[in-house]
């Protein structure tokens, strides 16, 4: 019998696991049906922390991540089982443990009482996307796409594996999280957001701005303050007593599908360094 049965499951992540419990760990895995039917050396609750421990220690072997998760266990740090274990504790494991943890914890970090997490009664939100190499492989490219010839021949890597964040900083039913393929961009995973972000301030960066997603957070009882280059709303309408003016966004290739655009009313402002006026 491997020294690890009965042991693993006492592993925990430092102070991530004041916010990922292990009865909020067993919870999950009852619920996507990975519980253990019998004893393992590697149960489940110990992947569910080693695969966040993985992301913790992104530059270590897995031989390393396990000895880091268990070498305060004097009956364990002897005995780190072989890397082909882990693979096959993983893929028992799979996907939705990860997330269904991801979506139980992810929230907001300020509290209710934190004045700066609010703006004249609105909850601040900011949209952050990122991007992932991910392997090349059939797999990879099949899940997230990749760039192709005009013949459908695959070049270069496998597409990326993107995602789109939106953290309140005012504490509310969750945080909203989307994943794209190599073939999708972040403006379209941010307007799948849109939903749930009624009475929030949401700031975006200046990869963002576009008529369908102004559309869909204001619709949505959301107000934006997105970071844009001047050519996006460049001819004042109207202008407003405080210098700001109001104008038109209707960028190139969305005319046809959102005619006449959205009024918009835009800061000019110049950062530090030289970059040039923007909105």
């Amino acid at each position: 019998m491997h020294p690890w049965i009965g042991l693993s499951d006492e592993v925990r992540l430092g102070l991530l696991t004041e916010w990922i419990a292990p009865e909020l760990v067993d919870e999950v895995l009852t619920a996507c049906g990975r519980g253990n039917a019998k004893p393992r050396p590697l149960s489940s609750r110990f992947m569910v922390y080693f695969v966040l421990a993985l992301a913790l220690f992104q530059q270590d072997s897995y031989d390393d991540v396990a000895e880091n998760l268990v070498g305060a266990l004097a009956e364990m740090d002897q005995s780190v089982p072989n890397k082909s274990s882990f693979t096959r504790a993983r893929q028992h494991l799979g996907a939705a443990p990860l997330e269904g943890v991801f979506r139980r914890v992810a929230g907001a970090i300020a509290p209710p009482p934190l004045e700066t997490a609010f703006w004249r009664g609105m909850r601040i939100a900011a949209v952050d996307g990122f991007l992932l190499d991910v392997p090349e492989n059939d797999m990879t490219r099949a899940a997230f796409g990749g760039q192709v010839d005009s013949a459908g021949r695959p070049i270069g890597p496998a597409g990326q594996s993107g995602d789109a964040d939106r953290d309140r900083y005012a504490r509310d039913d969750r945080r909203a999280d989307r994943q794209f393929q190599g073939r999708c961009g972040e403006p379209a995973l941010a307007t799948e957001m849109a939903g749930s972000a009624a009475g929030m301030l949401v700031i975006m960066d200046r990869a963002f701005p576009g008529v369908a997603l102004w559309k869909a957070y204001t619709q949505a009882g959301a107000h934006l303050l997105i970071r844009a280059r001047t050519f996006v709303a460049a001819k004042p309408m109207e202008v407003l007593p405080d210098g700001t003016y109001l104008t038109r966004m209707n960028l190139a290739g969305q005319r046809r599908s959102h005619p006449g655009g959205v009024t918009v009313r835009v800061i000019d402002y110049q950062v530090d360094g030289g970059e040039k006026p923007g909105c």
